[in-house]
């Protein structure tokens, strides 16, 4: 099986901020490349949080494992350094899961971040290890008069389930005291919840994974994987033979069937403020704790611990297929304009502007919930389906695909995470059409909610077709 050509992240001028305050610490240093052959009981394609995790977790439970990651460019360079930092579990995506999964499978998710959340805070402040983790819990907070009414779905949610203990209702009040945004009304306080630097945790793990003995190469970008007992995985200038196989290849997953009926891909752009520690202090915003408004497409920020504010625009564009190398998943304006915005928007007070910005593709399930599985007939494993979620799951992620390596039948594989069926989205060119039409409604209604002002009925009709076509995504 041939697999798809591996996301560029060796960019420069495409690295985050977090890269380029990470390379300023540590270099960029790489692993030799593959060259010739390799045996290894485990074979990771892939060297970001899920193939890192996935190597970790392997070896905790079974240190004699011969395992090799391989990575196209540098471990850790992809996805994992390109998102937000924030740290979150499924207690507040209960009401989405809920109508999917019905409330036992909904919960044993949420329960299973919180494991995961609680293995990650101990990797994160181990001594001597700084990856800038603050766990504060995280907040939710409305910002129009329609987040308020989602917000209070929230509460109903979990006081209906018996978990009402995970969130708190903060007043307007309340709520600007941790964070005093002109532009909040109210807020939930979920007591799961960090914020941490990913670059920095992408370079821990990283050399947590060669302090345990797992081989690391390289500028060794796998193109294709010869299935078999062994399977072998193929680079230019070498191969490794493997009884078992992951890809942990991110959006590389959309190159297999059964992820890409249930997947599609999408792309999401952050800013970064200069520091201005401050005005922050003046706003009782002092602790770098993660936030994200009610919109469908969220806007999610954060601070961070020298004082500048991390602002995410959930909203970028939509890619045909398994496009996951299209240049517009990585450089949108508009995206990026809709995350500066959002920053003046809720923050007017900071000094200085922008110092850096970027994008990066995500996928996103049918169902928002990541899934871990085996393809039919063989010994290849992949994950896939974030949804820009991805700092916590891929903790899960490793738990789930070392399971399923094992053969084990426990709490991970028996999980929606790894046993569930998934909807299908529509066919191309349907899905990439009705997706952006879609897509497109939803953030001018959005737009106008915030604004205070009507919905456009032409956007509002297009944004509620998702809902009458009975699915259970895409709708607002």
């Amino acid at each position: 099986m041939n697999l798809l050509d591996a996301v560029r992240s060796d960019v420069e001028q495409d690295f985050s901020w977090w890269q380029q305050d990470a390379r300023s610490l540590f270099g960029s240093s790489t692993q030799p490349p593959l060259t010739g052959t390799v045996d290894a009981d485990v074979a990771i394609v892939g060297g970001g949080f899920t193939g890192l995790w996935t190597a970790l977790v392997l070896k905790e439970r079974q240190p004699h494992l011969r395992v090799a990651i391989l990575d196209a460019y540098r471990c850790g360079d992809g996805a994992s350094s390109r998102n937000g930092g924030n740290v979150h579990g499924y207690w507040g995506a209960l009401p989405t899961l809920l109508p999917i999964f019905g409330a036992d499978k909904s919960i044993d998710a949420a329960r299973l971040g919180t494991l995961a959340q609680k293995r990650l805070r101990e990797f994160a402040t181990a001594p001597g290890r700084d990856v800038w983790w603050v766990g504060e819990g995280y907040l939710r907070v409305a910002t129009s008069a329609a987040q308020v009414q989602k917000l209070q779905v929230f509460i109903k949610t979990a006081r209906d389930l018996g978990v009402d203990s995970t969130l708190t209702r903060l007043s307007q009040t309340e709520l600007r005291n941790l964070c005093n945004s002109p532009r909040f009304l109210e807020g939930l306080l979920f007591s799961e919840g960090a914020t941490v630097h990913p670059a920095r945790l992408a370079y821990a793990l990283r050399q947590s994974a060669l302090d345990a003995g797992v081989q690391v190469f390289e500028n060794s970008p796998v193109k294709r994987v010869r299935k078999g007992s062994p399977n072998k995985v193929e680079t230019g200038r070498g191969a490794v033979t493997a009884r078992d196989v992951v890809l942990a290849t991110y959006t590389g997953t959309m190159g297999l069937s059964p992820v890409a009926r249930t997947t599609t891909l999408f792309s999401s752009f952050p800013v970064m403020s200069e520091a201005d520690p401050e005005y922050l202090e003046k706003i009782n915003y002092d602790v770098a704790r993660g936030l994200a408004d009610l919109r469908m497409f969220t806007h999610y920020f954060r601070r961070t611990k020298d004082g500048r504010i991390l602002m995410g625009s959930g909203s970028g564009p939509l890619e045909w297929g398994s496009m996951h190398n299209s240049e517009k998943l990585r450089r949108d304006p508009a995206s990026a304009q809709r995350a500066a915005i959002g920053l003046q928007r809720f923050f007017p007070g900071m000094r200085g502007g922008v110092v850096a910005s970027w994008g990066y593709p995500i996928e996103v399930t049918s169902d928002r919930l990541p899934y871990f599985g085996t393809l039919a007939g063989t010994r290849i494993h992949y994950g896939s389906g974030y949804s820009g979620h991805g700092v916590n799951a891929t903790v899960i992620a490793g738990e789930c695909l070392s399971s399923l390596i094992l053969n084990q039948r426990d709490q991970w594989t028996t999980s929606a995470f790894c046993a569930r069926t998934r909807m299908n989205f529509p066919i191309e060119p349907f899905r990439f059409i009705g997706g952006t039409m879609v897509r497109d409604a939803i953030v001018r209604c959005e737009d106008a909610e915030d604004a205070g002002r009507r919905q456009p009925l032409v956007a509002q009709a297009i944004s509620n077709i998702p809902r009458a076509m009975g699915m259970r995504v895409g709708t607002r």
